[in-house]
């Protein structure tokens, strides 16, 4: 696979990023332009929360949902120490690895591929995890039912597109998020900006994020240049994230994320604007165990795949410091090892909520509970009946981009 073939992949990934897609029709569409590069039979891609690593949602092309399937994989993914786990790419850096490679050929050294792909017809597999700025927001799993299996190419394709799909995944999120979401703290804002680089519409949310980044009527020039890099990805032309930060008033970041509009030929491009926060354990989690703030850290870490000694540096801890929280942290949840304490959070906790159809969080966790009608908000829904009367539509130059 050659070096053109990965930057047209690059382009095209980056293009499907930048339309205002929910978080299904971005990982369809992912799904088919990628399979026509890299082809498999069967795939799955999820989003995950970034704080644990477990599944939030998940779109699966090529076959009809089976919950019994899915959950003996999961105890699988879970509760069993395996090639090319999502923890192991994640915390190695590696990003993407196929098992037929993994296993020096010998499928059978695979657990999960013995016990539930094999009688599927399963030949080899590919995975991936989807990194963006240090924090894991999906996975890709595709599987082949015969022929070669994946090569290095194909592997190193889906490495190269990781940072990208992670930015994708979040701006789909952070849509859905930007619309009403019941007890979603400081939620992100959505505005227009049109083609000369004025504001067109705000939600109330990004009007009270403006006033944090400039004086009233000023617009900062960050929000045309992340509006001029949408278009130019939208179209092909551009070959990075429209993406910007700037310092809040009251101490901080904001982070932008610009997107361009469906179908619209004026050059309108959707920005959202959102605090910048570190994903963390679930409240609701800490509630349930009542798990101290260090706890939680250290539970974090071990969702994560992290060992003793990795805790301990990551934390500036001892080592038997981490093994006195372990056990307290294995008491109030009780459980007797590490794949039971995984195993519990998920099956317990996120794979009700993923079964109930609840919409995942672009900051971890999940925003609501879906009713049957639920869908992802676009720009139109957001902006319904916000301010278009004009306010902040003259371009004015505001500090530099950090």
């Amino acid at each position: 696979m050659g070096g053109s073939v990965v930057e047209r992949s690059r382009r095209a990934v980056l293009r499907l990023s930048h339309q205002e897609l929910d978080l299904a029709g971005y990982r369809t569409r992912l799904d088919a332009v990628l399979r026509e590069v890299v082809g498999w039979d069967l795939a799955a891609w999820s989003t995950t929360d970034p704080a644990t690593l477990l599944f939030t949602s998940c779109v699966l092309v090529g076959r009809d949902e089976d919950h019994a399937l899915e959950r003996r994989l999961f105890d699988l993914e879970f509760g069993v120490r395996d090639v090319n786990s999502f923890a192991e790419l994640y915390g190695t850096g590696v990003g993407a690895a196929a098992l037929h490679a993994g296993t020096g050929g010998r499928l059978a050294r695979s657990a999960r591929w013995e016990r539930l792909l094999a009688p599927l017809g399963v030949t080899d597999e590919l995975r991936a995890v989807f990194v963006d700025r240090g924090e894991c927001w999906g996975t890709f799993v595709g599987y082949r039912m015969g022929g070669a299996p994946f090569g290095q190419a194909d592997v190193d394709l889906f490495a190269a597109l990781g940072p990208l799909v992670g930015d994708g995944l979040r701006r789909c999120l952070l849509r859905t998020a930007a619309g009403p979401a019941p007890g979603l703290a400081d939620p992100p804002g959505v505005l227009v900006v049109d083609e000369a680089g004025a504001i067109t519409g705000t939600s109330a949310a990004a009007e009270r994020w403006l006033s944090e980044m400039a004086t009233p009527g000023v617009l900062p020039s960050a929000v045309r240049s992340v509006a001029a890099a949408a278009r130019a990805a939208a179209h092909s032309a551009g070959t990075a994230p429209a993406q910007a930060r700037l310092p809040r008033r009251a101490g901080g970041w904001l982070l932008l994320h610009g997107s361009a509009l469906n179908g619209d030929t004026d050059g309108r491009v959707a920005i959202v604007i959102e605090p910048a926060r570190q994903a963390q354990l679930a409240d609701v989690l800490v509630r349930a165990y009542t798990l101290t703030g260090r706890e939680r850290q250290v539970t974090e870490q071990v969702l994560q795949g992290r060992s003793n000694a990795q805790i301990a540096r990551a934390l500036g801890i001892g080592t038997h410091t981490v093994g006195d929280h372990l056990k307290s942290i294995m008491s109030k949840v009780a459980v007797s090892s590490r794949t039971d304490l995984i195993a519990e959070l998920f099956g317990r906790h996120y794979l009700p909520a993923r079964l109930s159809g609840s919409l995942p969080s672009p900051y971890g966790w999940f925003t609501e509970d879906a009713s049957p009608g639920i869908r992802a908000h676009t720009t139109a829904d957001l902006l319904a009946g916000v301010r278009d009367d004009g306010t902040g539509t003259e371009p004015a130059q505001g500090g530099p981009v950090p």
